[in-house]
């Protein structure tokens, strides 16, 4: 079950990121959030880490367990710790959070990333 879960999950991100590859450059990303948060998807939000994102924004069910999973993921053990700025929006419309996002200085001039789960 949760293999499937997972696997369909992954997809889902997979579709969006194929939608926008070679498209934009992207630097920040708002994860909104439907079914919440489980372990098996820490894999995603290391791959916004590996990618460079300098900016996570959460927003939906469970959107602070994920902003502290990202912050715990991004400082790890303390020796190979990655930077990005890290915010979540308990109330917020999604629309807000975005608007957010764009309007959110980061180093390089990029679009906003809009991943749903």
């Amino acid at each position: 079950m949760v293999l499937a879960n997972n696997a369909k999950s992954h997809a889902n991100t997979l579709r969006v990121r194929r939608a926008l590859n070679g498209k934009k450059r992207m630097s920040k990303v708002v994860l909104i959030s439907r079914d919440g948060y489980r372990k098996d998807h820490d894999t995603l939000l290391e791959s916004f880490l590996d990618k460079g994102y300098e900016l996570f924004c959460a927003v939906g069910k469970d959107c602070e367990i994920w902003e502290e999973v990202m912050d715990e993921i991004a400082v790890g053990n303390g020796e190979n710790s990655r930077f990005i700025t890290t915010t979540s929006h308990p109330g917020e419309s999604e629309k807000e959070v975005i608007e957010f996002a764009k309007n959110f200085s980061t180093k390089k001039q990029a679009e906003v990333e809009v991943v749903r789960i």
